[in-house]
């Protein structure tokens, strides 16, 4: 019998099949690129460790909003599977210093199939049908009752439009200006 979670997760396999497919061929070059002076995008500090501008899009934005490149994009992705999968299904809040984001095209897939898979796809698919009518629990603070299926459905749209917004820069990249 179709449940509710299998009709979300099949959402979410699809929109995983289309993203990851857009994802083929990305390089380093093009994963870092900056389309716009001042964007957001992720940068080494003086160890080597990655780490994502505007707080991974989870404070305040500025106005105007930075224009945020691949890499900040497929970090922020990554780091909404992450954060809210663990909230969701593990109860318990993360922070920027737990998520290691990658300098690579190569690494950064790698995170966002990890991320995906491990802390989303893999304990949202386990999780009780009844589950999602449930109250998301304490980690989500202001949010905390407001049901499971919300959650999913907001990760779900920070998923879309996300990817989507990957894809209009994978189609930018060949049409950028010529360095001088």
């Amino acid at each position: 019998m179709n449940s509710v979670r299998d009709s979300i997760g099949r959402a979410f396999d699809d929109v995983w099949r289309r993203t990851r497919e857009r994802l083929d061929g990305l390089t380093d070059a093009e994963y870092l690129w900056e389309p716009t002076p001042g964007g957001w995008t992720i940068r080494p500090d003086a160890e080597g460790r990655w780490h994502i501008d505007g707080e991974g899009g989870g404070g305040p934005a500025p106005d105007p909003v930075p224009i945020a490149n691949l890499a900040w994009r497929i970090g922020h992705i990554g780091l909404t599977f992450t954060d809210f999968g663990d909230r969701l299904f593990r109860g318990r809040n993360i922070t920027l210093d737990d998520v290691e984001f990658a300098g690579t095209a190569a690494g950064a897939i790698a995170f966002l199939e990890t991320a995906f898979r491990v802390h989303w796809r893999e304990p949202f698919a386990a999780m009780p049908e009844e589950r999602l009518w449930e109250p998301s629990g304490p980690a989500f603070f202001g949010y905390a009752e407001y049901p499971a299926i919300d959650t999913a459905l907001h990760v779900l749209d920070e998923f879309i439009h996300h990817s989507a917004e990957l894809g209009v820069l994978r189609d930018l990249y060949p049409h950028r200006p010529a360095v001088t």
